[in-house]
């Protein structure tokens, strides 16, 4: 009976002693090791509801939870619900807010650098501005967010951005002269716009509906999903096919949150991130014309007869402006890929 009593307790401890192995709130997988801790990523963005990247971000925050079966759970926040762009990344690098798709121009208010994405007409097409992000250039910009404690996980295209206003089609620098246009907080992008003229007021996206309503601003500029989403049509009658940004959002996470992730769940996001990424794209070229379509029919006039390359020769000086904060480094890294 004492055998059988000590054999018992040699049982039991060693259960014990497997389980002080795996620290608290930490989950194994089928053999036993330890798969990091249970981790809750709440993530937020700026991103309107009803567009292509705000859905399949909540797509790839289900698939996530799916398929690291449950041990790291994202919440996603659309539409500035968390604050924002500048706000948000904030809140990120403080670890306030676990994970955000924030615009890469939007986080030079704590990377200066990172105001290299509002050049106005840096790509020579949509197709080297994607392998670029794809690329060492969208490598050089994870690497310094790395600097403020974030770390990249991917990138969703927010597009081409274009101009919609209540005066007149815009097809020539000139047409800017004087007009009230909303961007974001972004000090690069007020340059640009002065550079031919009009009165560029920095504003957050939530209050720029009303903004247009009231006359507060004449102008905005968006990617055409947005413009959509946002049924700007209901307060704006011009729209023009500028594509003068070329924008995209860092998918970013903590980077004490971000280890706190066992390796193979990490990889199942970075792979999930690719994929997420792959789609924005896809589902952007398939949508374009419709955007098109329904703001067409919405009463949104819209003129593609825009000289792209008079706005690239009228904004060029901010390039020169704007070097000496971008250093020889990254300049090179951007001028390798262009395209120009």
């Amino acid at each position: 009976m004492r055998k059988i009593f000590y054999g018992v307790l040699c049982i039991l401890c060693v259960a014990l002693m497997s389980r002080c192995g795996t620290k608290s709130g930490e989950s194994t997988n089928e053999s036993g090791a330890s798969t990091g801790k249970n981790v809750v990523l709440k993530l937020g963005h700026a991103m309107s509801e009803g567009t292509n990247a705000t859905k399949l971000i909540h797509e790839f925050a289900e698939k996530v939870s799916e398929e690291t079966e449950g041990r790291v759970v994202i919440e996603d926040f659309p539409n500035g619900q968390l604050g924002s762009e500048t706000e948000m990344l904030e809140q990120i690098h403080l670890g306030v807010v676990d994970s955000g798709a924030i615009m890469c121009g939007s986080m030079q208010s704590l990377e200066p650098k990172m105001a290299i994405e509002d050049l106005p007409y840096m790509w020579k097409d949509e197709e080297h501005a994607r392998n670029a992000y794809d690329g060492e250039f969208g490598e050089h910009l994870g690497n310094l967010m790395a600097a403020h404690g974030m770390t990249k996980i991917g990138y969703v295209e927010w597009g081409y951005r274009q101009i919609t206003n209540n005066s007149k089609p815009i097809r020539v620098p000139e047409d800017l002269k004087g007009i009230k246009i909303r961007v974001a907080q972004n000090k690069l992008r007020v340059d640009a716009f002065e550079q031919v003229g009009a009165l560029p007021i920095m504003l957050a996206f939530s209050e720029l509906y009303g903004a247009l309503q009231q006359g507060v601003v004449d102008a905005q500029e968006n990617p055409l999903s947005n413009i959509a989403a946002a049924n700007f049509n209901e307060v704006q009658e011009y729209l023009s096919i500028t594509d003068h940004f070329y924008n995209q959002a860092m998918l970013v996470v903590n980077t004490q949150k971000w280890n706190e992730i066992g390796q193979q769940d990490q990889e199942t996001i970075l792979k999930l991130a690719k994929e997420l990424s792959d789609k924005v794209k896809m589902a952007n070229d398939n949508d374009e014309q419709g955007y098109l379509k329904t703001l067409e029919e919405k009463g949104m006039e819209i003129n593609s007869d825009v000289d792209k390359e008079a706005f690239r020769e009228a904004m060029k000086p901010v390039y020169s402006k704007w070097e000496e904060i971008f250093g020889p480094e990254l300049m090179d890294v951007y001028n390798a890929v262009s395209g120009w």
